[in-house]
């Protein structure tokens, strides 16, 4: 069963843009989480100074054994795109439409 985690957050720099944000994940961020164990992560614009980072791990047991490397991600990312974590969600995923 797959694991799935949700960080929303919000941007709090003033010259911060989602262009510069999407840049950082494709080049630092998808790469770490990836490296983590991750099978695949998404960068979502969710509002006008929000967006979401959705991560699919294979299992619970994966992201339990990357938490404190993804804690240390999220915090380098907080300063690095100019925004503050708003939330982060985490629960098995139930059902996909993807096979």
């Amino acid at each position: 069963m797959s694991f799935v985690t949700i960080s929303t957050w919000r941007i709090t720099g003033e010259t911060e843009t989602m262009s510069r944000v999407t840049e950082l994940m494709r080049r630092k961020y998808f790469p770490g989480l990836l490296a983590l164990g991750a099978k695949h992560s998404m960068l979502v614009d969710a509002d006008l100074d929000r967006f979401a980072i959705v991560t699919v791990y294979p299992s619970r047991k994966v992201r339990d054994d990357a938490i404190d490397h993804i804690s240390a991600l999220r915090g380098e990312g907080a300063e690095e795109f100019g925004a503050k974590l708003m939330d982060a969600y985490a629960g098995d995923m139930l059902a996909s439409s993807k096979g």
